[in-house]
């Protein structure tokens, strides 16, 4: 067990004042307030210009399909207006740009190499997600790992306790703090239950299913009059099924129909679909590309955005020049790149960087000062 993990008496990570913490909300506050008040403003003059335009159309005289394209602009014009298009945040400031404000409809996909960390990143994103945001439900689909190991994986990372202290905390009684901070992640867990659910392969794997659960959720919604929008996590892609016949006979057949399909239930439901996927073997130890997507031709052009994440000291070990050091800890420890390779929601096509703790499945994302030596470091290497 690390020396740095005194579970008693130290904090993880330093807290904001509540000097800040108030800063920052005023901040907030005041950003929404103008805001609304600007989008206000620009509907009132929306308003104003459809009623002169129509004033402008001789509406009797019309034709069905000059109607139809003018119901498929006022169509646009409510949906671009309302809070469907509203970025969902993620609590991660730079990954929220890079989505020009948060997530947005469409599929994402977070490609990486298995043992680097992309399942605990997806976790601690499908939570980010819920926690940020009272409008959204996330359903959230562990495919990769049973409920035993996907609810510690939530609340290590929520709370900052060791995995297998949520897992087994029979054995960690004699860290009295350790086990309050599960048993508070536990309860938490509880009150999200109106915006987080988590399924595993025992539910389905089938894509058919997931959309059935999807439409379900969303039925219920619309039911109890909640404006809520769902977002969706899926651990991972290649770990989809199908008993479509189209999608029978080679792997490539199976996941450019499930390609397809993930891209058309994100339209379907305007909704943001955000799954991890699998590499090719990769050579060596360079960097990934879109094209190490396992069955990558119809992923590339299905995706909105496709986020590879490499790992330097999961690979290469002490050996890896990109690494952050822990006090206490005489170990390199691991730096978790997120590279857009496409990215059709904003310009962004950069890297992000993320101190991670496998032990409590947590990723801090760097700040600006710190990225910049990243990226150094990591040229100087390259």
């Amino acid at each position: 067990m690390n020396e740095w993990f005194d579970f008693n008496e130290i904090d993880f990570f330093s807290e904001e004042t509540e000097e800040t913490k108030n800063n920052s909300v005023d901040s907030v506050n005041t950003d929404n307030q103008e805001s609304e008040i600007n989008i206000e403003e620009i509907n009132n003059e929306i308003e104003e210009n459809e009623e002169t335009n129509i004033n402008k159309l001789d509406m009797d005289n019309l034709h069905d399909h000059e109607i139809a394209m003018l119901q498929v602009i006022d169509k646009f014009e409510k949906r671009a207006w309302s809070h469907q298009t509203q970025g969902i945040k993620t609590g991660w400031d730079a990954f929220d740009k890079a989505f020009e404000g948060g997530l947005q409809t469409g599929w994402i996909l977070i490609g990486g190499d298995s043992n680097i960390g992309k399942t605990g990143f997806i976790s601690q994103l499908s939570w980010k997600v819920a926690v940020n945001n009272d409008d959204v439900y996330v359903l959230d689909f562990s495919l990769d790992d049973p409920m035993h190991d996907k609810i510690p994986r939530v609340v290590a990372s929520m709370n900052k306790v060791i995995i297998n202290a949520v897992r087994n905390p029979q054995y960690y009684t004699h860290y009295p703090k350790m086990i309050e901070r599960r048993n508070k992640g536990i309860e938490t867990l509880r009150n999200m239950v109106n915006r987080y659910r988590c399924f595993d392969s025992s539910v389905t794997t089938d894509i058919d299913k997931i959309e059935d659960i999807i439409r379900e959720h969303l039925i219920y919604l619309d039911e109890k009059g909640e404006k809520k929008r769902i977002v969706v996590f899926i651990d991972n892609f290649h770990d989809l099924t199908t008993t479509a016949k189209e999608a029978q006979g080679s792997d490539k057949n199976k996941y450019d129909y499930l390609a397809q399909r993930v891209s058309d239930m994100a339209t379907k439901f305007d909704c943001p679909i955000i799954t991890t996927g699998e590499f090719k073997k990769i050579n060596g130890y360079r960097r990934p590309q879109v094209d190490d997507l396992r069955e990558s031709v119809k992923i590339k052009y299905e995706a909105k955005a496709i986020l590879l994440c490499y790992n330097e000291v999961s690979l290469k070990g002490e050996s890896a020049g990109i690494y952050f050091e822990k006090q206490g800890d005489p170990m390199k420890q691991p730096v978790f790149e997120v590279k857009f390779g496409k990215n059709k929601f904003s310009s962004f096509k950069g890297r992000l960087f993320f101190e991670f703790y496998p032990e409590i499945a947590y990723f801090e994302i760097a700040d600006e000062e710190t990225s910049k030596q990243y990226n150094n470091a990591l040229y100087a290497v390259d």
